[in-house]
């Protein structure tokens, strides 16, 4: 199937997440401190040790759900580490009041971050604005905060590339208008080598493809989707018949990930280098 439009991902697809977030996770893990009243690092260390011995167990819990893999890159993790810590010393006990507590010290920390670019991030997003083939970004960081990030690279072109910040492809639940599409994604995928369920029906990140689907008049099976964390960015689109790929890091793909892509032929393809997205796109010979 030709590709006629291309979803992006950006933090972790375009960006060297673990350069970029360095800071990120001193301002967090200090911010923690500060809540829990004890700078308790060896403790904060096991966690991290823990996820990383047990990567399929652990993971980002929204709404007693875990969303993504804890290990998925610097913020999922020390996302998943703040709540195991939360839970030792009891702290924020009650769900809503703990999301929107980590929300607001998420998004203080991130202000921090560096930018720092994949290798060929330039070159790949002025070959796909210069393609004709509509392209946007969806990602869960502020629409602003992506913005500035790609005004420093400065592609040319990129005011042909639509930006949607604040996916929130976290959310597991329904969407606010009813879809035939939507309707048959699964309640849960059981993937082999995985001892817990993947959730797809995030609504909110169904309602930002559902826009690009109208805006572009395209069917679902001509969308590439590209993104570097399977739970958050592909597993829906994956659902609804979209094609795929992941942008892979030193954490992922997993296993039980890399059988699900290669199971699915050409629909789904997964590797380090940008230019692979040209490729899938039909833009290189």
């Amino acid at each position: 199937m030709a590709t006629k439009c291309i979803i992006l991902d950006f933090d972790g697809t375009f960006t060297d997440v673990e350069r970029e977030a360095a800071p990120f996770v001193e301002v967090y893990r200090n911010a923690i401190f500060d809540l829990l009243g004890r700078e308790d690092v060896a403790v904060w260390e096991e966690r991290a040790a823990e996820i990383a011995r047990n990567p399929g167990r652990y993971g980002w819990i929204h709404d007693g759900r875990i969303v993504a893999p804890a290990g998925a890159d610097p913020y999922i993790r020390s996302t998943s580490i703040a709540q195991l810590l939360f839970e030792k010393y009891g702290v924020l006990r009650g769900e809503a009041t703990r999301t929107a507590v980590l929300t607001v010290l998420y998004h203080l920390a991130y202000e921090q971050t560096l930018t720092a670019f994949r290798p060929r991030a330039k070159e790949v997003l002025e070959a796909l604005a210069a393609s004709g083939l509509p392209t946007f970004v969806v990602t869960n960081a502020r629409t602003e905060a992506a913005l500035k990030k790609l005004r420093t690279l400065a592609p040319e072109g990129l005011s042909r590339i639509e930006v949607h910040g604040d996916a929130r492809k976290y959310v597991v639940a329904e969407p606010e208008a009813n879809d035939a599409r939507f309707s048959r994604v699964p309640a849960e995928i059981h993937l082999p080598g995985l001892e817990r369920p993947v959730y797809p029906r995030r609504g909110r990140y169904w309602e930002r493809i559902a826009q690009i689907l109208q805006t572009t008049n395209v069917a679902p099976e001509e969308v590439l989707v590209c993104g570097d964390i399977y739970e958050l960015d592909l597993a829906l689109p994956l659902a609804l018949g979209m094609q795929v790929h992941m942008v892979t890091g030193p954490h992922a793909p997993a296993a039980h990930e890399v059988a699900l892509f290669e199971s699915l032929g050409a629909r789904a393809s997964h590797g380090d280098d940008l230019g692979q997205i040209l490729a899938r796109a039909g833009l290189t010979r």
